[in-house]
């Protein structure tokens, strides 16, 4: 972003990332979907440091019979600290990791037109 504050097109106003900032309530929509957690069949934790709460603790709300797979550039979190029989750990970049992880699934056509299309809508503000 070249250290340039984003701006409105449209208002003029200062624009925020859709993320939450540390020391930011999370929305409300967040406790919505914490009940999802015990149902799960798979647990994908990619690129986080796993070291601000509640966040970081989610990745224990699922099921220990559940496998977890951890997409990071480092080892973090209850990978590193007390893995499970069933984690996995796929250690480097994250961008190359997901295609590996595409290309295994028979994803990459889908994930390559779902790129194009989203990259579309930038209207040219992605670089």
């Amino acid at each position: 972003m070249e250290d340039r504050v984003p701006h409105c097109s449209v208002c003029g106003g200062v624009t925020k990332p859709d993320i939450v900032f540390f020391g930011e309530q999370l929305p409300e929509r967040f406790l919505l979907h914490v009940v999802d957690f015990p149902m799960a069949d798979l647990l994908l934790t990619l690129g986080s440091s796993l070291q601000v709460e509640p966040f970081a603790s989610l990745t224990e709300a699922v099921r220990s019979s559940v496998p977890r797979l951890l997409m990071n550039k480092d080892v973090v979190g209850p990978w590193a600290r007390c893995p499970r029989s069933k984690d996995v750990v796929q250690v480097g970049d994250l961008v190359r990791s997901v295609e590996k992880l595409v290309a295994l699934l028979g994803w990459t056509e889908e994930l390559k037109a779902l790129v194009q299309r989203e990259t579309g809508k930038l209207g040219g503000l992605d670089g």
